[in-house]
């Protein structure tokens, strides 16, 4: 995932693993070695899947880009929240894509739009993002400056950009610092890239929430 990110995922290696089909994220692994933790029941629980959507106070007919949509676990609450909207589920692996695509069809979900992206572009198909969300799949992100200015380029002028990570004090990466990002390192990204932090909500004891939107 890019999800890994992106490509989401809250990573669980101590070191970057590195394959040919995402080679150029941090801490990466292949879609298979990923679902089956990913959608273990107690960590499921601890996303507060519900609570978070909730916050994101989306609308009927929003367009979201869930980037690094890993198994999917955001993807598919997401798109029941926008109804006639659409959510692009994003990521660099393929075998999410795979993944995902068949649990759409299974469960007759029709809204959500699987997309291969790129190392430092999420290639959507067009610029019409309502809400651009990642959850704990920032921090893989390599170029983090230069990623969020690619996907900043796909919200719309009202558009948001909604990003939940780990806490670096209590992060399981805090010795290693380049798989850790603070509030105010996002925050100077995001100002680069032309957002401000509009919303600070409290919601988990380990993981920052932010909601950013245009200056």
């Amino acid at each position: 995932m890019l999800g890994r990110v992106m490509v989401v995922v809250t990573a669980l290696c101590a070191v970057p693993v590195v394959s040919t089909s995402v080679a150029g994220q941090l801490a990466s692994r292949p879609a298979e070695e990923w679902i089956k933790t990913l959608e273990n029941p107690t960590r499921v629980a601890g996303l507060m899947i519900d609570e978070v959507i909730g916050r994101m106070r989306l609308q009927p007919g929003d367009i979201v880009a869930d980037l690094g949509a890993g198994s999917g676990l955001f993807a598919f609450p997401l798109a029941k929240a926008v109804g006639s909207g659409r959510v692009y589920a994003i990521e660099l692996d393929e075998g999410f894509l795979t993944h995902i695509r068949a649990k759409a069809k299974a469960e007759k979900v029709s809204n959500i739009v699987p997309v291969l992206g790129k190392f430092t572009d999420p290639a959507l198909p067009a610029r019409d993002v309502d809400v651009a969300f990642f959850h704990d799949v920032l921090h893989h992100v390599q170029d983090r400056p230069a990623y969020l200015k690619s996907v900043a380029g796909y919200v719309k002028p009202t558009g948001r950009i909604v990003v939940i990570d780990l806490n670096a004090e209590t992060s399981p990466h805090r010795d290693q610092p380049e798989l850790v990002v603070t509030k105010d390192q996002a925050a100077k990204w995001m100002g680069e890239a032309g957002f401000v932090p509009k919303e600070e909500i409290s919601l988990f004891a380990d993981k920052w929430f932010v909601i950013y939107s245009r200056r």
